[in-house]
Protein backbone atom coordinates (compact mmCIF):
# COMPACT_ATOMS: atom_id res chain seq x y z
CA UNK A 1 0.00 0.00 0.00
CA UNK A 2 1.24 2.96 -0.83
CA UNK A 3 2.37 6.00 1.91
CA UNK A 4 0.14 9.62 1.33
CA UNK A 5 3.34 12.68 1.48
CA UNK A 6 3.01 15.02 4.46
CA UNK A 7 1.85 18.33 4.37
CA UNK A 8 2.92 21.72 5.93
CA UNK A 9 0.71 22.76 8.84
CA UNK A 10 -2.20 24.34 7.74
CA UNK A 11 -1.33 27.20 9.64
CA UNK A 12 -0.37 30.25 8.05
CA UNK A 13 3.67 30.63 8.03
CA UNK A 14 4.43 27.31 9.61
CA UNK A 15 6.56 25.14 7.46
CA UNK A 16 6.16 21.92 10.29
CA UNK A 17 5.00 18.70 8.46
CA UNK A 18 1.93 17.04 9.13
CA UNK A 19 -0.09 14.00 7.37
CA UNK A 20 -3.17 16.23 7.52
CA UNK A 21 -4.05 19.43 9.54
CA UNK A 22 -2.12 21.69 11.65
CA UNK A 23 0.86 20.54 13.72
CA UNK A 24 0.11 19.74 17.51
CA UNK A 25 1.94 23.00 18.49
CA UNK A 26 -0.72 25.06 16.45
CA UNK A 27 -3.92 23.17 17.35
CA UNK A 28 -3.09 23.24 21.11
CA UNK A 29 -2.95 27.56 20.68
CA UNK A 30 -6.45 26.95 18.75
CA UNK A 31 -7.77 24.88 21.66
CA UNK A 32 -6.99 27.63 24.15
CA UNK A 33 -8.07 30.25 21.41
CA UNK A 34 -11.69 28.53 21.84
CA UNK A 35 -11.40 27.91 25.52
CA UNK A 36 -10.95 31.96 25.79
CA UNK A 37 -14.05 33.00 23.65
CA UNK A 38 -16.30 30.14 24.65
CA UNK A 39 -16.74 31.92 27.95
CA UNK A 40 -17.56 30.33 31.48
CA UNK A 41 -20.09 27.92 32.26
CA UNK A 42 -21.77 30.32 33.73
CA UNK A 43 -21.68 32.79 30.76
CA UNK A 44 -22.95 30.42 28.74
CA UNK A 45 -26.20 29.86 31.10
CA UNK A 46 -24.94 26.82 33.51
CA UNK A 47 -26.25 28.84 37.03
CA UNK A 48 -27.09 27.99 40.23
CA UNK A 49 -30.67 27.99 38.85
CA UNK A 50 -29.43 25.07 35.98
CA UNK A 51 -27.88 23.05 38.76
CA UNK A 52 -30.69 22.46 40.93
CA UNK A 53 -32.79 21.79 37.35
CA UNK A 54 -29.76 19.09 36.49
CA UNK A 55 -30.35 17.53 39.91
CA UNK A 56 -33.78 17.64 39.59
CA UNK A 57 -34.05 16.18 36.36
CA UNK A 58 -31.36 13.63 36.91
CA UNK A 59 -33.23 12.02 39.53
CA UNK A 60 -36.15 11.55 37.81
CA UNK A 61 -36.51 7.56 37.35
CA UNK A 62 -36.88 8.20 33.26
CA UNK A 63 -33.83 9.69 32.98
CA UNK A 64 -31.41 8.09 35.57
CA UNK A 65 -30.42 6.12 32.34
CA UNK A 66 -28.35 7.42 29.88
CA UNK A 67 -30.14 7.96 26.67
CA UNK A 68 -27.48 8.32 24.26
CA UNK A 69 -25.68 5.02 24.82
CA UNK A 70 -22.87 5.47 22.72
CA UNK A 71 -19.79 3.37 22.63
CA UNK A 72 -17.84 3.50 26.28
CA UNK A 73 -20.80 4.57 27.82
CA UNK A 74 -20.73 4.51 31.37
CA UNK A 75 -25.05 3.94 31.45
CA UNK A 76 -25.84 5.66 34.44
CA UNK A 77 -26.59 9.82 33.41
CA UNK A 78 -24.57 12.12 34.99
CA UNK A 79 -26.04 15.52 33.43
CA UNK A 80 -28.40 16.88 31.45
CA UNK A 81 -28.03 16.83 27.60
CA UNK A 82 -29.54 19.72 24.86
CA UNK A 83 -30.52 17.59 22.66
CA UNK A 84 -30.46 20.70 20.38
CA UNK A 85 -27.66 22.59 21.53
CA UNK A 86 -28.64 26.45 21.74
CA UNK A 87 -27.96 29.39 23.61
CA UNK A 88 -29.22 30.46 27.47
CA UNK A 89 -31.44 33.73 25.56
CA UNK A 90 -33.70 30.68 23.26
CA UNK A 91 -36.92 29.15 25.34
CA UNK A 92 -34.86 25.40 23.84
CA UNK A 93 -32.47 25.89 26.36
CA UNK A 94 -35.08 25.34 29.77
CA UNK A 95 -37.31 23.47 27.76
CA UNK A 96 -37.34 19.73 29.01
CA UNK A 97 -38.46 18.52 25.82
CA UNK A 98 -35.01 19.24 24.82
CA UNK A 99 -33.38 17.47 27.48
CA UNK A 100 -32.45 14.26 27.21
CA UNK A 101 -30.19 12.50 30.61
CA UNK A 102 -26.49 11.45 29.17
CA UNK A 103 -23.52 10.13 30.67
CA UNK A 104 -20.21 12.60 30.97
CA UNK A 105 -18.78 9.94 28.56
CA UNK A 106 -21.90 10.49 25.80
CA UNK A 107 -22.22 14.04 26.38
CA UNK A 108 -18.97 14.61 25.28
CA UNK A 109 -18.58 12.50 22.29
CA UNK A 110 -21.92 14.08 21.06
CA UNK A 111 -20.45 17.91 21.52
CA UNK A 112 -22.89 20.16 19.52
CA UNK A 113 -24.62 17.32 17.16
CA UNK A 114 -28.37 16.81 17.23
CA UNK A 115 -29.02 13.04 18.42
CA UNK A 116 -31.73 11.73 19.90
CA UNK A 117 -31.01 8.61 22.65
CA UNK A 118 -33.59 6.55 23.03
CA UNK A 119 -31.88 4.12 25.50
CA UNK A 120 -32.43 1.29 27.89
CA UNK A 121 -30.74 0.43 30.99
CA UNK A 122 -28.33 -2.66 29.95
CA UNK A 123 -27.39 -4.94 32.93
CA UNK A 124 -23.98 -4.65 34.47
CA UNK A 125 -22.59 -7.84 34.00
CA UNK A 126 -23.70 -8.18 30.70
CA UNK A 127 -21.20 -7.10 27.58
CA UNK A 128 -22.46 -4.29 25.27
CA UNK A 129 -21.68 -5.27 21.60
Amino acid sequence: MAIKPKHPCSHPGCAALVDKGKCPEHSKQDAKRYDNQRGSAHQRGYTARWARYSKWFIRQPENVFCKLQLPGCTNLTGCVDHIQPCPPTDPLFWSPANHQGACIHCNSVKGKRYIVGEGKPFEAGMRRV
